[in-house]
């Protein structure tokens, strides 16, 4: 388009074509009818001008036509008409909620937020990103409505959590690539801290600057510390996540809850009160004052039985400090009436005593028929159909050979529902392997695969047996020999020599989003335990909702003398109960949906998930014969959810169903982002870290926006045609008044 500008000697060719040329004839008279050099000279002058106007104009309309733009002009701030996409992402971690002397980092992130809203124009679109774990969406899509976006602004949930500032962007960049504006950008308002950074990380940033330049219209992006420098300015104390020594328990049995109190950030030593609260109230009588030094830890732990069943809310909080999001940490334990245990005898014989689960079932049912914790039912696999696992928290496939393909793709489901699968090898099993058809997602229920049948060998004069070293859980911790355990003097004459098996390609890592698209969500097997030669004597692996052991000796007196110890009876219970928690799925990690098994006569619609803003969700259903039951699977806040009848006050019930959505403590480390960090993220025009609102308006606007100015120079040709018109209207009266002028002699 600025080739036009050649247009400019148009006047001139008009000027010089319309010259005409006369012969010149002196007469006598002509002195009296020649201009005087002084009009002559104005008249001249005007000519000049009058051309010099009309070159202007057609240089003004070609420049206009090619669009010209300007940097860091004091124009840029009003005379910009460029409309814009912006997406703005706020930091939503609990580091976010620090209490500093101007409020939370939160609360002036949402201010500078509706500040720098205010001097958009009314074209631009605004998108609002809740940075968590896991971005979410504050808006359903881009909005010009700024009562909208005010209105997202005031329902953002308080803070909580960690941050991955990374994902927060780079689902920011991922919006914007669909913007309609040819200018956009994207502005993260945080506390600085380095944590929701990954600084270090080089290639995670890579791939955000290669998402970033598969653009058509690459962002900019603008850091803003709404902190003010703040953070961590003062000590704080940090409750870590709950650990507790079973998460399903029964009536009457205690359950130990522990954690750690660690200390960062003070110059001296201070005392803290621990306490522990049960379904929101408060245990008076069991609270624990700590006196710590700064950059310490102490272990703090409570023991606690439940009277009635049903999932019950526990939570160790401490004395307030400026950092409330890491005051409380929160667990679920879930309190059965008793636990259902089915019991499968692959070597049923004629003398019960010499049965596959003799040991087992008189274990199980120790404390009589009405007190048992366990209720245990024994069939043979023949027995085994839908009506007999349906009602089985764990189920104990004891030394069986062969399942057919009904039985194992209703084990496949109990245990994708959630159920608890254990595996007891014997004699019975073929040496080729457990006949588990390859082909089908079942066969990943059994972790191991079989190599041989092992014995105790002469050189082994203290026997083989169970390794105190390797009970490392919780559950199997307190058997050690340290413990006065008795478990680890059973001896094991005959054991079968196993290897975990690596996950299969019809499966997925547990946790992977996409995990029944193409089968269920497999976790890596473990081996909890082993034997004094290193052999694995119990191995685990999480298969979907559910839980599946191997133990690769009987549970029976042929092959070791475990049921001649007196741990044998505790250590079953506990075993059984690690395997049926998995079913409860309480205490789940962010991201991970919320699953509560049901009675199929429950009415879901009835129903309803309240999560830990208040905020309401209706629950799901999962329709299986086997277990149904309620889902959530929109889990992005941590903290304490709800399942409970929809009622009109929404207050909580006895009768609610909890949940635990835990989270990372490790946002507790307040440490901001050095100089170095920050320039290595700002890498080459990566981003820009702005001071204030003020200077980051200044860039955003004036120092690096391109202001498109053809308007004004629209208006400029506009008011130069009005003074070329009249500048050729004088003229031609001018003209007029000497045509007039050499008339008055003739006359």
């Amino acid at each position: 388009m600025l080739a036009g500008l050649a247009g400019v000697i148009l006047p001139i060719l008009a000027h010089l074509l319309s010259r005409k040329r006369y012969d010149t004839v002196d007469w006598g008279a002509m002195q009296f009818l020649e201009l005087d050099p002084s009009a002559r000279r104005n008249l001249q002058l005007e000519d000049l001008l009058l051309l010099l106007v009309r070159m202007l104009l057609v240089a003004l309309l070609a420049i206009a036509m090619a669009r010209p733009w300007f940097n860091g002009s004091w124009l840029g701030r009003w005379a910009s008409t460029t409309s814009r996409d912006v997406v703005i992402v706020i930091d939503g971690s609990y580091s976010m909620g620090w209490e500093g002397r101007q409020g939370t980092p939160h609360a002036a992130a949402t201010r500078l937020a509706r500040q720098f809203v205010s001097d958009l124009r009314a074209g631009d679109t605004i998108m609002v990103l809740d940075a968590r774990e896991q971005p979410r969406l504050a808006l359903p899509g881009p909005t010009r409505d700024r009562e909208r976006f005010r209105q997202a602004l005031e329902d953002l949930p308080a803070p909580g959590g960690t941050a991955n500032l990374h994902d927060a962007i780079a689902r920011g960049i991922q919006i914007l690539a669909s913007g309609t504006n040819v200018q956009r950008d994207l502005l993260v308002l945080t506390d600085h801290q380095a944590l929701s950074w990954k600084p270090d990380d080089a290639t995670l940033w890579t791939r955000l600057d290669d998402l970033k330049a598969q653009s058509t219209v690459p962002p900019r992006i603008w850091v803003l510390d709404a902190a003010s420098g703040e953070l961590g300015k003062g000590a704080n104390f940090t409750i870590e996540r709950l650990q507790l020594s079973r998460e399903m328990a029964v009536p009457k049995v205690p359950v130990r809850i522990s954690s750690k109190v660690r200390y960062r950030g003070g110059d001296g030593a201070i005392a803290r009160n621990v306490f522990i609260e049960v379904n929101g109230q408060r245990l008076a009588d069991q609270t624990l004052r700590l006196n710590l030094t700064p950059d310490g830890e102490a272990t703090v732990e409570f023991e606690r039985q439940f009277e009635t069943p049903g999932s019950h809310l526990v939570s160790v909080v401490l004395d307030n400090d400026p950092l409330p999001g890491d005051n409380r940490s929160d667990a679920v334990i879930v309190v059965a009436g008793s636990l259902p245990v089915l019991l499968v005898d692959g070597d049923k014989k004629l003398d019960p005593t010499r049965s596959e689960t003799f040991f087992a079932k008189a274990a199980l049912s120790a404390g009589g028929e009405d007190s048992s914790w366990i209720k245990p039912v024994v069939v043979t696999p023949a027995d085994l159909n839908a009506d007999s696992i349906r009602p089985a928290s764990v189920i104990v496939l004891a030394n069986v050979p062969s399942l057919t393909l009904e039985v194992q793709s209703l084990l496949e489901r109990s245990v994708a529902g959630g159920h608890g699968l254990l595996f007891t090898l014997g004699d019975k099993i073929p040496k080729n392997g457990y006949s588990l058809d390859p082909d089908s997602p079942a066969a990943a229920l059994f972790p191991v695969q079989l190599k041989e049948i092992a014995s105790q060998t002469a050189e082994e004069s203290q026997g083989v047996r169970v390794a105190g070293n390797s009970l490392e859980l919780p559950w199997i911790r307190q058997f050690r020999a340290e413990t006065q355990g008795t478990l680890t003097d059973a001896r094991f004459s005959r054991w079968w020599k196993v290897t975990p098996v690596p996950l299969r390609e019809n499966t997925v890592k547990e946790g992977d989003p996409k995990s029944r698209k193409q089968g269920p969500a497999v976790g890596t097997p473990l081996v909890i335990a082993k034997l004094t030669n290193g052999d694995p004597w119990i191995v685990t692996q999480r298969y979907d909702r559910g839980m599946t052991a191997v133990l690769t000796s009987t549970l029976d007196a042929d092959w070791n003398t475990l049921p001649a110890k007196t741990d044998f009876v505790p250590w079953l219970h506990e075993l059984l109960f690690s395997l049926a928690s998995t079913a409860t799925n309480r205490n789940v990690e962010v991201g991970t949906p919320l699953v509560l098994n049901i009675s199929p006569e429950l009415k879901v619609d009835d129903y309803e998930f309240v999560g830990p803003s208040g905020k309401k969700f209706p629950a799901g259903r999962i329709h299986d014969e086997l277990q149904p039951g309620a889902i959530l699977s929109e889990v992005s806040l941590p903290g304490v959810y709800r399942f409970a009848k929809k009622a009109a006050d929404g207050k909580p019930s006895v009768t609610d169903e909890h949940f635990v959505a835990n989270f990372d403590r490790g946002e507790s480390d307040l440490t901001i982002l050095t100089e170095a960090q920050r320039t290595a993220l700002e890498g080459d025009g990566r981003l820009v870290f702005a001071t204030d609102l003020h200077e980051l308006m200044k860039q955003m606007f004036v120092g690096t926006a391109r202001t498109e100015f053809w308007w004004l120079l629209i208006y400029g040709f506009l008011a130069l045609i009005s003074v070329e018109a009249w500048m050729t209207r004088r003229m031609l009266r001018g003209a007029k008044s000497r045509e007039q002028a050499k008339e008055l002699p003739h006359n």
